[in-house]
C-alpha cells in the first residue's frame, strides 16, 4: 500500500446529489428508465424520462442515509424517492474500487442522523487506477465465490423447510394412509381414524393480564407468566415474566398443566403452536389444549401445526391478526388410535431432528459467507491486500 494516496471523503467526489420528488403513483408505469427506491435501493419500477426527476448516467454509488444501504450502479436510472445520497466519484476514483471501500465502513452503532456524516470524516485510500481495477477484480471473483457458496446454502434451507412441511402434510392428511385400508372399504378414513374437532375431545382456555399499574401483581412474582410473543418453539421450558399469586387472583390469569398444548392467538405469532413442559398461566392472547388420556400430546402439536396456514387465515385483523378460541375449537384434525398417533410423532420427532440440524449447519454458512466478506474487505483496505 505503499503507492496508495489518501484523500478525504468531500475531495474524492465530484459531487453529492440527492431528491426529495417521490414520483406520484399515477406515472408508476412501463419506462425506459428503472426506478431506485430509498428503502433498499433497489429497483422498484420503471419510468418514463421526465425532466423534473434526476437521472443518473454513469457508474455512481448511492447511499440510503436512513437505511445504511449501498449500492453500486452502472446503469442509467431515475430516483425514487428522498433520503438516498448520489455519490460520482472524481475521475481517479474507480466507482466500483470506491464501492467496496464505503462497505467496510462500520455504520452499526451510530444513530439516524449520523450516517452520512460518517462519510464525510473519513480519508480516502486512493491506488493507482491499475491497481483500483485489479482490486475490484479479486474481489468480484472471491465474492462471486462466496455468494455462490451462500444461494446454494440458502436453496438447501429452503428445501429443508420444505422437506418437513411436505412430510408433515403427508403424515396427518390421512387420505394419503388409503394404502392401509382394504379393497373393499370405501371409507375417507383408515381404520380407528376419525375428524373431530378440538373442542369435541379437548378442554382450552385462554389466560389473562393483571394489570400493569399495581407492581404487587408482578414485583416479586414467583408463577410463571407466558406470553404470546413466547409461543415460538415446540417445546417451552420457562418463561420471562413471572406474576404474584394476588396478580393472579385479580386477573382471568389461571393455571394451564404441564404438557397442555399453547396456541399464539393474536400479534406477529398468530398460529404458532407449542407445548409448555411446566405448570404456567398465560395471557390473553394464548389459548391453552389441555392433556387427556384421548390423544399424545405431541400428535396434537403436529396437527396444529399443519392446520397453521389455515388458522391464520381465518384470523381478523390487519397489523394485529387476531384467532379466537372459538375457531380453534372449531378446527377439525384426523385423530387416529394413539398407537397410530405414537408412530406418526416417532418419525416427525426424528425428521424435525435432522431438518434442525440441516438448518443450523446451513444457517452457519450463510453466516460465515458474511463473515468472510468483511474479513476480505478489512485485509483489502486495511493493509492487506
Amino acid at each position: 500500500m505503499s503507492k496508495w494516496e489518501w484523500k478525504e471523503f468531500e475531495d474524492c467526489i465530484e459531487r453529492v446529489k440527492y431528491t426529495t420528488k417521490i414520483p406520484s403513483k399515477d406515472y408508476l408505469q412501463e419506462g425506459e428508465f428503472p426506478i431506485v427506491s430509498q428503502e433498499d435501493c433497489l429497483i422498484s419500477g420503471y419510468w418514463n424520462d421526465r425532466s423534473d426527476l434526476f437521472k443518473v448516467t454513469k457508474p455512481i454509488v448511492i447511499f440510503g442515509d436512513h437505511t445504511k444501504v449501498l449500492k453500486y450502479i452502472d446503469f442509467d436510472f431515475v430516483l425514487g424517492a428522498d433520503g438516498v445520497k448520489i455519490l460520482c466519484p472524481k475521475d481517479y476514483l474507480n466507482a466500483h474500487f470506491f464501492f467496496y471501500f464505503l462497505k467496510n465502513v462500520n455504520f452499526d452503532n451510530l444513530g439516524y442522523a449520523r450516517h452520512y456524516r460518517l462519510l464525510k470524516e473519513l480519508s480516502v485510500p486512493i491506488p493507482p487506477l491499475s491497481e483500483q481495477k485489479r482490486i475490484v477484480k479479486f474481489l468480484d471473483e472471491e465474492f462471486s465465490k462466496i455468494d455462490t457458496l451462500k444461494t446454494n446454502a440458502e436453496t438447501n434451507l429452503k428445501n429443508a423447510k420444505e422437506l418437513f412441511e411436505t412430510t408433515l402434510e403427508k403424515e396427518l392428511n390421512p387420505l394419503s394412509r388409503h394404502s392401509e385400508r382394504s379393497e373393499e372399504s370405501r371409507a375417507d378414513l383408515p381404520t380407528g381414524w376419525e375428524w373431530k374437532k378440538i373442542g369435541d375431545f379437548c378442554e382450552t382456555s385462554s389466560g389473562g393480564t393483571p394489570l400493569k399499574q399495581h407492581n404487587e401483581y408482578y414485583e416479586n412474582g414467583n408463577i410463571p407468566w407466558l406470553r404470546s410473543g413466547e409461543v415460538c418453539q415446540k417445546e417451552i421450558f420457562e418463561t420471562e415474566m413471572y406474576i404474584t399469586q394476588k396478580g393472579m387472583e385479580n386477573s382471568s390469569a389461571k393455571y394451564f398443566p404441564e404438557n397442555s398444548v399453547v396456541v399464539a392467538m393474536y400479534g406477529a405469532t398468530a398460529g404458532q403452536v407449542g407445548i409448555v413442559r411446566f405448570r404456567t398461566t398465560t395471557n390473553q392472547a394464548v389459548c391453552g389444549i389441555f392433556p387427556n388420556e384421548k390423544y399424545k400430546t405431541e400428535y396434537l402439536y403436529y396437527a396444529l401445526l399443519s392446520k397453521k396456514k389455515e388458522l391464520v387465515a381465518q384470523a381478523v385483523g390487519g397489523a394485529q391478526p387476531n384467532i379466537s378460541q372459538i375457531k380453534i375449537r372449531n378446527l377439525q384434525i384426523p385423530l387416529p388410535p394413539l398407537s397410530v398417533q405414537k408412530e406418526i410423532v416417532a418419525r416427525l420427532d426424528k425428521l424435525s431432528e435432522n431438518v434442525k440440524r440441516l438448518e443450523a449447519n446451513y444457517k452457519q454458512i450463510i453466516a460465515d459467507c458474511d463473515e468472510l466478506k468483511k474479513s476480505i474487505l478489512k485485509k483489502t483496505f486495511e493493509g492487506e491486500s
